[in-house]
């Protein structure tokens, strides 16, 4: 799919634009091009500022398709990143840097194609399968809830020159551009909050066990973002041999609440219908028995309304499909809001790309409410067990992240192996988008210091 042929995305706030968007929704492809569309951007980043002739002259080359796992409808979105040789076949000295291709723009952006880029479609059903050379390091990319691997657009290019490196990033099972299967949730009076966490959390840690398997990784450097950095560090708990340094962006989860811990579980979703209310009693019935002694304080009606939604398992995803055409002009307005500060260009390519990654059925999303209580803390936090983690980890938080890097301080304590903590500056939650040079420069100092391997 080459990005010359790409349709432009609609304008975030045309009315005929946002109707197109919800009339498309059900083209399977949409989602694809929407992620195309962002991805294509990798082409044209030239390395170190300094271009090349053509694509065919780099050494870069990406890939994205599905990986398929085993069983029904459970298939991986994957995006890889190598070089073929080492060093680059691009000129690097002092002197090719300074008197690099004027057409070169800020970022490293050159009108030339830069890098090999191969997207495969869903539709042709070809797995993308490549195993990391014999010493070569695989950095495994996990986004949060919500989002997917286009997200990264801004960072792929760099975390590419990390040395004897090959970036593998995912589309959690159920999310993103994966497939969609049924979320099995099914808890009674005899189920203990933990047992219903554990099964949430094996739906997407599973998936990546199995797709490690396909990949023939023995050992990965981990980063997860958000919901992702909490499943990343359940991962590692369960696989500590396969995880050689875990990196947690703004990991959601670390925080312990008794409120949260106690807070009812959710109903289970109605996957034919996103938004139907549950049967009160049965929810009741169903309810694991710690969880019936939690006594919710007095609250406002945003809060009361936000709670009932959360407890009922209506996920913003579903709040969205539910509002048909209109849908689009909701994620409009928050995408415009959080990420103002994007070229037009970019707003409305992520724009899309949220939209349409969103509008699929609903799967992964109904996970949220069994591991997280309303308030985004975790039901099973992770301050303790991260006391069981057996490799070096690193924190990265954005300075102004509404995820308080004060717990990770806490938890470092009770932690017997080295560890980081970093901040982003003028970063919020979405710290790799908000400040890429200053992100993927803290990136590269982590992964490549030297206990990465030794410790």
């Amino acid at each position: 799919m080459p990005a010359d042929t790409l349709p432009p995305a609609p304008e975030i706030f045309s009315r005929w634009g946002a109707l197109q968007t919800w009339w498309s929704r059900s083209n399977k492809e949409q989602a694809q091009i929407a992620e195309a569309r962002l991805l294509s951007r990798l082409q044209f980043f030239s390395f170190k500022g300094v271009a090349s002739t053509s694509a065919e002259e780099c050494s870069t080359v990406a890939r994205v398709g599905l990986v398929p796992l085993s069983g029904k409808n459970r298939h991986i979105n994957t995006l890889i990143i190598h070089q073929n040789s080492s060093p680059s076949s691009i000129h690097t000295s002092e002197a090719a840097v300074e008197s690099k291709d004027q057409e070169t723009d800020d970022q490293g952006r050159t009108p030339i194609a830069q890098t090999r880029l191969d997207i495969k479609s869903a539709a042709e059903d070809e797995s993308v399968i490549s195993p990391p050379a014999p010493g070569e390091r695989a950095i495994v990319v996990c986004h949060g809830y919500g989002a997917g691997l286009g997200f990264f657009f801004r960072n792929y290019l760099s975390l590419s020159q990390i040395p004897n490196s090959k970036v593998y990033a995912i589309d959690w099972l159920g999310m993103g551009s994966s497939s969609r299967p049924d979320f099995k949730f099914r808890h009674t009076a005899k189920s203990s909050v933990k047992q219903v966490v554990k099964d949430s959390e094996d739906f997407f840690i599973e998936g990546l066990e199995e797709w490690r398997q396909i990949q023939k990784i023995e050992k990965m450097v981990l980063v997860g973002h958000s919901l992702g950095g909490y499943l990343s560090t359940v991962y590692a708990l369960k696989y500590p041999e396969r995880v050689e340094k875990l990196v947690l962006v703004s990991p959601v989860g670390i925080p312990e609440n008794p409120e949260a811990q106690n807070a009812p579980l959710p109903a289970p979703p109605s996957q034919d219908n996103d938004t139907a209310s549950p049967d009160p009693s049965q929810t009741q019935q169903n309810a694991p028995q710690a969880s019936q002694q939690a006594n919710p304080r007095p609250s406002s009606w945003v809060r009361k309304l936000a709670m009932g939604a959360w407890e009922r398992n209506i996920t913003p995803q579903s709040i969205m499909r539910f509002t048909g055409p209109f849908g689009p002009s909701l994620v409009a307005a928050y995408t415009s809001r959080r990420f103002a500060y994007l070229e037009e260009d970019e707003l409305r390519d992520l724009n899309s790309y949220i939209y349409h990654i969103s509008s699929k059925s609903g799967s992964g999303e109904y996970a949220m409410s069994t591991i997280l209580a309303p308030g985004a803390y975790a039901r099973w936090p992770l301050m303790e067990r991260l006391r069981e983690i057996k490799m070096p980890t690193v924190f990265l938080y954005g300075e102004s992240d509404w995820m308080d890097y004060r717990a990770a301080e806490q938890a470092r304590k009770g932690m017997n192996v080295p560890t980081v903590l970093m901040r982003i500056p003028n970063a919020g939650h979405h710290l790799y988008l908000d400040n890429p040079p200053a992100f993927d420069k803290a990136i590269f100092q982590v992964i490549t210091r030297p206990w990465d391997r030794s410790a």
